[in-house]
């Protein structure tokens, strides 16, 4: 299938990066077994059998679109904190943030005679021309089969490293075919797109993508899963979704981590505390230290 597919089984953590730096996505296959999928369909069918096409003409007019995940399917859940997807969006993201957050989650149905999305990439959500490294990392979930046919992603291998604005011409335009089950891991700023749907059914897509931990989300965590929603689900995940201090001091609540709100432990009547890096609290510690002393030094000189 080509050296940007992964068993997810049987793959080398180094050689995986490398990929995604050189070529800007991976493809991990066999991720979800299909006991998994299975319940999987049984969670969102419902949901997307009574939503209705979108009206849009980036979103598409053919479209089924289902939001807050989390809240329909625990496999879902899984699949946001799944070792791997995380380890790759870890090794992206990392070096320009203290930590990384759920950016959205979304079912996308691709229905038969949709046109092909314009390619595009997701980082441009984030209004900074000649962004100098990634905001965001997306992974893509094969519901179901992703062929050419089906309206399977388009992506652009290597266009994560081109200047703003270069065309890519048809030659260079491949698709994610893949089985259910899969997962195509891509920096957001990789071109790509939903494609035409020439097939007699649909093709459906489960997206979930992580940002820079000091963003806005794309989908509005706090009020997608509010403390009474989130409480059932897993620490870790909860501070995915935002329920976490990206330090230095950016998302508390009364001065503490907002992680109380689902544990239900007041700290308004406490004093604030500082989120600070280790290197942060160790620069200010010897700030004041040698201030301290400088002051002490000056006392003395006085005498």
């Amino acid at each position: 299938m080509g050296n940007t597919y992964f068993q997810a089984n049987d793959f080398n953590k180094t050689e995986l990066f490398n990929t995604i730096d050189e070529m800007g996505y991976v493809i991990l296959l066999g991720v979800l077994s299909k006991e998994k999928l299975e319940i999987l369909h049984n969670e969102l069918e419902p949901h997307f059998e009574k939503r209705a096409d979108s009206n849009a003409i980036f979103f598409g007019s053919k479209t089924k679109r289902i939001e807050t995940l989390f809240t329909k399917s625990l496999i879902a859940q899984e699949m946001a904190t799944n070792d791997i997807v995380l380890s790759i969006a870890e090794h992206v993201l990392s070096q320009n943030c203290d930590s990384f957050q759920i950016n959205l989650t979304q079912g996308i149905r691709i229905n038969p005679n949709e046109k092909a999305q314009i390619l595009h990439p997701d980082s441009a959500m984030f209004p900074i021309p000649n962004k100098q490294f990634e905001f965001q990392v997306n992974a893509i979930w094969a519901y179901d089969e992703f062929t050419k046919e089906n309206g399977g992603t388009r992506i652009v291998p290597g266009s994560h490293k081109w200047q703003e604005g270069r065309i890519p011409t048809p030659e260079e335009i491949k698709y994610a075919e893949m089985p259910a089950g899969s997962v195509l891991i891509y920096a957001a700023s990789l071109l790509h797109g939903g494609g035409e749907n020439i097939s007699t059914t649909y093709r459906t897509g489960i997206a979930i993508s992580y940002c820079l931990g000091w963003l806005r989300q794309s989908e509005n965590q706090y009020l997608s899963y509010p403390p009474n929603i989130a409480k059932n689900f897993s620490e870790q995940l909860q501070r995915l979704i935002g329920y976490n201090v990206h330090r230095p001091n950016l998302g508390w609540v009364h001065g503490h981590d907002p992680i109380n709100l689902i544990s239900g432990i007041s700290a308004e009547h406490l004093g604030a505390e500082d989120f600070l890096t280790p290197q942060q609290q160790e620069l200010l510690t010897a700030h004041y230290r040698n201030s301290e002393l400088a002051l002490t030094s000056h006392n003395l000189k006085a005498v």
